[in-house]
């Protein structure tokens, strides 16, 4: 039992040093030379990555069943789809309106 306490604590410390990591980025991102669509774009990233680490290690949804799992992060692969419709169709306004 206490084996299986151990693994549990340190799946929740490893994902608090990943949760740090992604902040670091976010932070080295916002600081960077990209341009703002870049920046824009890898922030994004970085915040649907956190969630999903947030919402498999500490809400513990691998426990769960495989329904609630599709449900919980359908959401996050549906996203980016969606994202990269509404700044194609962005450009495309921009562009028609030349």
């Amino acid at each position: 039992m206490e084996m299986a306490q151990r693994r549990g604590r340190a799946r929740y410390v490893v994902g608090f040093l990943v949760l740090a990591m992604l902040t670091a980025l976010e932070l080295g991102a916002i600081r960077s030379d990209l341009e703002r669509a870049a920046r824009i774009t890898a922030l994004c990233g970085l915040a649907m990555a956190k969630v999903g680490l947030l919402v498999w290690v500490f809400m513990d949804l691998r426990a769960q069943p495989r329904v609630v799992k599709v449900l919980a992060l359908a959401p996050l692969l549906f996203a980016p789809g969606f994202t990269v419709v509404l700044m194609l169709d962005a450009v495309h306004r921009v562009l028609a309106a030349r």
